[in-house]
């Protein structure tokens, strides 16, 4: 079986600029990003930074399936898996656990990615923004 071409369009090496919204544990600004996105079992692996004036953020999430697992240097490990799910073009990656909910939505436009991560607490409650980020595929290297 092909490859999903939407999977296909999210891979390669992605870097941009975020928008990071108030929340009770941030503060609002600019961030640079970056994003690998490569082949997994039955899904992608990503690997993600944002860096900026507070800090950085070091991240790693696992696309398998319907499934999706996200590991982050906030150090909350998941207890079960978020749902991955497709919206047209959109990748849609949704986690809960007792501390809240996120929902990441991620969309390639040829060269471009945007990225849209929102966030609710409790879990239950209406998803809020807390990043907006637009990235550039960076050349392979040769």
């Amino acid at each position: 079986m092909a490859p999903d071409r939407r999977l296909v369009a999210l891979l390669g090496e992605w870097t941009g600029t975020e928008e990071l919204f108030a929340t009770a544990w941030t503060q609002a600004g600019t961030a640079r990003g970056a994003l690998t996105v490569e082949p997994g079992p039955d899904g992608i692996l990503l690997d993600y930074v944002s860096q900026n004036d507070q800090g950085h953020l070091v991240a790693h999430g696992v696309v398998a399936g319907a499934g999706f697992w996200w590991f982050d240097t906030y150090g909350f490990t998941p207890t079960t898996p978020g749902s991955a799910s497709w919206h047209g073009d959109v990748l849609v990656l949704d986690r809960r656990s007792d501390r809240g909910r996120t929902v990441m939505r991620l969309r390639a436009d040829g060269e471009r990615l945007a990225l849209e991560l929102d966030t609710a607490v409790p879990a239950d409650a209406d998803p809020l923004p807390l990043v907006r980020g637009t990235y550039t595929r960076q050349p392979s290297p040769a």
